[in-house]
């Protein structure tokens, strides 16, 4: 049983070591997309953006339903953080970024 036990941990320490080398790899591969005009702008008329208008509309309704009521009472002066993540970053992302900006 010793000896099956020094296999899988060999195997397991060779894939961790073959992952480590990867992370890097694909941080970089992410920041190259990141990159202005790499998304397609079809698909972002035609499927984000209306997804956008969703996430709009949706974080509006729960931020006001939700979050804002138990914000005030608990911590008034952070509303307009609340309001900014729910409401304000996907309503910029929908009617002020340029197609194919993310």
């Amino acid at each position: 049983m010793s000896r099956c036990l020094q296999r899988v941990s060999a195997v397991l320490i060779t894939v961790a070591l073959l992952l480590i080398q990867a992370g890097p790899a694909a941080a970089s591969r992410a920041q190259d997309l990141g990159k202005r005009g790499e998304t397609n702008i079809a698909a972002d008329a035609l499927i984000l953006r209306p997804l956008g208008l969703v996430a709009t509309a949706v974080g509006a309704a729960v931020w006001a339903v939700g979050v804002a009521p138990i914000v005030a009472i608990t911590r008034p002066m952070d509303l307009g953080e609340s309001a900014r993540y729910l409401v304000a970053r996907p309503a910029k992302y929908t009617f002020v970024d340029p197609l194919g900006y993310h």
